[in-house]
């Protein structure tokens, strides 16, 4: 089994497309390849769809413990994971290193590969790499991928071994790597169509598979989890998923099948499942029109079925959603208004409290909100949690209607517990 993580000294290097060239060689050499990405991010994620939607690992969200189970889970059967971290190695919650990608690789106890951006950089990118490496010794920073890099960067390359250190490849600029982006981040996997082949291809020119391999085999140390759910009498649980909607937790899918069995289905195809409960992830529904998806959802929240909606997921739940250019009606399942801005509204990590009896959720919980969007709640609605990020007013989150949950939060279900009333629903 091998496993290893690969970073970048700060957004932007490169790490995502060079992971996913490496994911695509490893399947042509007939490897089972797990992709995961640290953080919270979603839409990285759907971008290794080709192989299989990668698993988020995230320190703050689930912890060390969590981490850990996650990791066993999702490598069983498979012979690689690939784990894309998030930032620059060391960038972490709150200024430290707790939460960031080499906190991951320190858990798994994996070797790190650092990708840098080379362009325009000769021997800077050698004192660069010596203080990543020497910064913390308990991650072992194992080598480096050039990105960007020209002919003159092979005669850095030299002088990089040099020194002792290990250069996986030099990837010149190719149109294979490129993706395009918008105001959350990357385009979907769903949306891009991307030549596979050609990845592998790259990589396969470009970068020591041998050698990344060589220094990443492991011993699976960790307790495989084998979870066997009970027959709950054929309940359904409904989620919306396509490109409007798909902002959702692979782990946090996991969990649901404790409940019932998941039926998915695409709002923009003109799809609907008559389910038990539903869960409406997050996603881009400001982009799209589904029309019969908005009748159909506010049917069901009306009879009292249990719908928990997450960012967009709230979106839709709302009575309106404005931006610049019109007024749209939603389900209006909820007395809130949601007006989408060219600016931030909110990022980062969220530690929430349950305050209010809701059809979900008990206790504390950990997640993560990013929207550029911000919400008009009328003075009555009433909230079911209160928490440390901006929610959907002054802390407050997750509005309550009839048996309908949704806020801005994306709570991991690994740092939930989950309410009584749900337990007897199935």
């Amino acid at each position: 089994m091998y496993a290893f993580v690969i970073s970048g000294i700060h957004s932007g290097t490169g790490k995502t497309s060079i992971s996913l060239a490496i994911t695509a060689a490893l399947m042509k050499r007939n490897l089972k390849v797990q992709p995961f990405k640290v953080g919270p991010d979603f839409i990285d994620p759907s971008h290794y769809s080709f192989c299989e939607w990668a698993v988020n690992l995230d320190a703050f969200m689930m912890g060390e413990k969590g981490v850990r189970r996650s990791f066993s889970k999702w490598m069983k059967g498979k012979d690689a994971g690939i784990i894309e971290g998030v930032m620059g190695l060391f960038d972490g919650y709150r200024l430290s290193t707790f939460s960031s990608t080499a906190h991951i690789a320190r858990i798994l106890n994996l070797p790190v590969i650092l990708v840098m951006n080379v362009r325009a950089m000769s021997l800077s990118a050698l004192a660069v790499f010596e203080g990543f490496r020497s910064f913390d010794r308990n991650i072992r920073v194992a080598g480096v991928i050039f990105n960007n890099a020209t002919e003159f960067h092979l005669r850095l390359k030299r002088v990089f071994e040099e020194r002792g250190y290990r250069v996986f490849g030099a990837v010149p600029k190719s149109a294979v790597l490129e993706t395009e982006s918008r105001h959350l981040g990357l385009h979907l996997g769903l949306e891009v169509e991307r030549d596979v082949g050609a990845l592998a291809e790259l990589a396969e020119e470009y970068i020591d598979l041998d050698g990344i391999l060589e220094i990443s085999e492991i011993q699976n140390e960790f307790q495989e989890i084998d979870e066997e759910f009970e027959d709950n009498g054929g309940f359904k649980i409904g989620i919306p998923f396509d490109q409007a909607f798909s902002f959702y937790y692979r782990d946090n899918l996991e969990i649901l099948k404790r409940f019932g069995k998941l039926e998915f289905f695409s709002p923009l195809r003109g799809e609907r499942a008559e389910c038990d409960m539903y869960y409406i992830g997050g996603g881009y529904p400001e982009l799209y029109e589904f029309p019969e998806f908005l009748r159909f959802i506010k049917k069901e929240a009306l009879d009292e079925k249990p719908v928990y909606g997450e960012c967009g997921g709230m979106m839709v739940l709302a009575r309106k959603l404005e931006n610049r250019e019109r007024k749209r009606k939603m389900a209006g399942v909820l007395d809130i208004d949601v007006i989408f801005t060219d600016r931030l509204q909110a990022l980062g990590y969220v530690r929430g409290e349950v305050i209010g009896e809701n059809p979900f959720f008990q206790s504390r919980f950990r997640g993560h909100e990013f929207h550029y969007s911000y919400a008009v709640p009328d003075g009555d609605v009433r909230f079911a949690f209160k928490t440390d990020g901006k929610g959907i007013r002054d802390g407050f989150d997750g509005a309550l209607a009839h048996n309908t949950l949704a806020g801005y939060t994306h709570i991991h279900f690994y740092s939930a517990d989950f309410s009584a009333k749900l337990r007897e629903k199935v």
